[in-house]
């Protein structure tokens, strides 16, 4: 669980980018007369590194929104005073995992990458201090006698941990918790509109446990969520779809697991499959052949002998490419979705 989960409110005053191998956006925020450091991540350590990502610049939460407006300037403590402004992602109701898109922190390209939809908002922070910036997450400092390492002013004081905050597992696993999410709101004043930055890790599990944030454990059930997940991320346009794998089937004769995956024709012509492939998250793959008419749906059999897809019961990617080695469709699984051997996991 986060230790200080807060909420910030200020003005922004700088942008700085760091440049090392956990990058983020770093934002100076002004709030009666302290100085305060918001870090946005924008790459995660593990993989996959690009984050998830939601810009909604025309949010809608009255009872948020307007209770945020009434907070004075700087740091509020949520947990201890003001709970009802917790965000969770996954209980909530204001955000979900399917309205979130995968983007890398810089590609080349327009409105492609996290850097070209968050700058511009903190730029135009920075040019009008009637725009507020509320940052939520794990707050750090005063650090006396240490000035931040950005901006150079001191005490340093900040926000981090600004995004999804359950769900994880490994070395992350003691920060989860339910209500504590973070989340990056901007208030236009002026015109009284608001824009929400959420954002979240691809590794994180959205089953998560109601009391522990944890990722529900492979032996349990999910909650509301227990179907896999399609991966929100720029693809090619396709008629062709994933709606079900067999990941975790009764062994066979000889212990042989005989995995499948459900490929849907969703458009009014037959389409040939000659050249498309079936690929797993590292990087193992299977060509298909034959038609599909319209409307047809078909059972693969993965042929794991013959190096083919593998699909891991501990989670993963199941990836469909056309002729062309495009992503035509990627779909995501948890453990939560692996637990009952034998059942078929619906996307």
């Amino acid at each position: 669980m986060l230790k200080n989960y807060k909420v910030l409110k200020g003005t922004a005053s700088a942008l700085a980018l760091d440049d090392d191998n956990d990058p983020h956006i770093e934002i100076r925020i002004e709030a009666n007369g302290v100085s305060y450091r918001i870090a946005l991540n924008v790459r995660s350590k593990m993989s996959p590194h690009d984050l998830l990502y939601a810009n909604i610049v025309d949010f809608t939460h009255a009872t948020l929104t307007e209770a945020l407006e009434a907070l004075p300037m700087g740091l509020t403590d949520i947990r201890r005073d003001r709970p009802e402004l917790a965000i969770d992602y996954v209980r909530g109701g204001m955000i979900e995992r399917e309205d979130m898109d995968v983007a890398p922190f810089q590609l080349s390209g327009p409105k492609n990458d996290l850097r070209e939809f968050i700058e511009p908002i903190v730029e135009e922070g920075i040019a009008n201090p009637d725009i507020h910036f509320y940052a939520f997450g794990e707050a750090w400092g005063p650090e006396h006698n240490k000035p931040d390492q950005y901006f150079d002013f001191e005490p340093g004081n900040g926000i981090h941990d600004i995004h999804m905050n359950q769900g994880d597992g490994g070395s992350f696993k003691a920060t989860n918790g339910p209500n504590q999410d973070g989340a990056l709101l901007v208030h236009f004043t002026e015109t009284d509109e608001w824009a929400a930055i959420f954002l979240c890790f691809q590794s994180q599990n959205w089953n998560t446990d109601a009391e522990t944030g944890h990722p529900v454990s492979e032996n349990r059930g999910g909650q509301g969520r227990g179907e896999g997940t399609r991966r929100p991320q720029p693809i090619v346009a396709s008629s062709l779809r994933i709606i079900a794998a067999l990941i975790n089937p009764v062994n066979g004769e000889g212990g042989i697991e005989n995995e499948t995956v459900t490929i849907i024709n969703r458009s009014d012509i037959s389409v040939s499959l000659d050249g498309w492939k079936l690929k797993d998250e590292n990087g193992r793959t299977q060509t298909l052949s034959g038609r599909l008419a319209a409307g047809e749906i078909r059972t693969f059999a993965l042929d794991a002998e013959a190096g083919g897809p593998q699909l891991a019961n501990r989670g993963g990617d199941i990836i469909l490419l056309n002729t062309d080695g495009a992503v035509a469709d990627r779909v995501g699984y948890g453990k939560s979705e692996t637990a009952n051997e034998g059942w078929t996991t619906i996307f």
